[in-house]
């Protein structure tokens, strides 16, 4: 998997996606940290880098607010019939009039100490306190229930009376531990939310009368950063750099560092023995089903004769949009499952030695970068 390491200069506003209007709200919330964000930073990174060394403004790309879709794919089919080398970057940041795929993925963002490079995932929702102790949840087959969809699925149950969220981190060996079947250890999340007051200003730059507010930032402990697995088909990306990320566009140093070798073929061996597995979203996910991964997708990527599923955990949803540069616009608000959902399967067959972990499914329904499979 390649990776980078990206180190924040400053806070980070990642905003909520809930309209926020200063005269009507007091607070700009802290909203979710989505790998669109971070391959938005690098693809525009590669954007305007040949921008700027080609004397080229960024925003000859860009959709004006007043032009027809048709006419803004004619102008840039234009501009790029004489530079082949414009469509390439084109091609490779995916942009909407080349009609492809883009080649920069980021498939996963980890909280991670500077030097040292180690992944910090999010804690699984089957994974909770209960009298100050982790204990890990179980699906319990004698029980089910009918959920909103209408589906039944069996309840995950746990031997204490009160449970809630185990909030922290952990790291790639302790996931290890964890997709063999172990409780995890966790770690305290190595950020905090900072507040800032701010007030409302008029095109003119004068103050608007009752438009205070507050926004929340998150600021990283010292030395802590963020690793981004990534995918980049043809090394477009450039070794080091600078990028902006979140809404106020902050600077953050970003460098490549070792690629990191997954290896899960003994767990895959154990999990053909027992005929079922749970899956881990190690990112939030969006599917055309709602609250649940396509089963007929996973069954062909598992390479399984037969799949169900048995019992989902799959919290409360969040919900994300977005910003499209090339087209000028906000992207519509769609409900996502949140990072650290945990769904429970039986198979038969087996699953193939060869399957990619984590799990990518990436259409223009579903968006599930970064899934892990363990016992249970």
């Amino acid at each position: 998997m390649k990776r980078i390491f990206v180190e924040p200069l400053d806070v980070l506003m990642f905003r909520s996606e809930r309209p926020f209007i200063a005269i009507e709200s007091i607070v700009a919330k802290m909203g979710i940290i989505t790998p669109s964000i971070f391959e938005g930073a690098l693809k525009s990174k590669i954007l305007f880098d040949y921008c700027q060394n080609f004397n080229f403004s960024p925003f000859e790309l860009q959709r004006s607010i007043d032009e027809e879709k048709n006419a803004f794919e004619n102008r840039i089919n234009e501009l790029t019939k004489e530079n082949q080398e414009l469509k390439e970057i084109l091609e490779a940041i995916g942009h909407p009039t080349m009609r492809g795929k883009s080649q920069i993925i980021v498939r996963g963002i980890f909280f991670s100490k500077r030097d040292e490079y180690k992944e910090c995932f999010a804690m699984p929702r089957d994974i909770v306190n209960a009298n100050r102790d982790l204990v890990k949840l179980e699906p319990k087959e004698k029980i089910k229930n009918n959920i909103a969809c209408g589906c039944k699925v069996h309840i995950a149950l746990s031997r204490y009376l009160h449970v809630e969220d185990a909030d922290g981190l952990m790291t790639f060996n302790e996931l290890s531990k964890y997709l063999m079947g172990d409780i995890p250890e966790r770690i305290n999340k190595p950020y905090f939310i900072e507040r800032r007051t701010g007030i409302g200003l008029k095109k003119e730059k004068q103050t608007e009368e009752g438009k205070i507010y507050t926004a929340e930032y998150i600021r990283l402990d010292k030395e802590w950063g963020f690793i981004l697995w990534y995918e980049d088909q043809n090394n477009i990306l450039p070794n080091e750099g600078l990028i902006r990320l979140g809404g106020e566009g902050k600077v953050a140093v970003y460098n490549k560092i070792d690629d990191k070798t997954l290896d899960f073929s003994s767990l895959i061996k154990k999990l053909n023995e027992e005929g079922k597995f749970k899956l881990y979203l190690g990112t939030p996910s969006s599917f055309d089903e709602g609250w649940q991964p396509p089963s007929n997708l996973i069954k062909s990527i598992m390479g399984v004769d037969d799949l169900e599923l048995i019992s989902a955990l799959p919290g409360k949803p969040v919900y994300i949009g977005g910003y499209d540069f090339a087209f000028n616009r906000e992207k519509p608000l769609k409900r996502w499952v949140n990072v650290g959902a945990v769904y429970y399967y039986k198979f038969k067959g087996e699953i193939k030695t060869d399957v990619q972990i984590p799990i990518k499914i990436l259409d223009d329904n579903i968006d599930m970068r970064c899934g892990f499979i363990g016992r249970w």
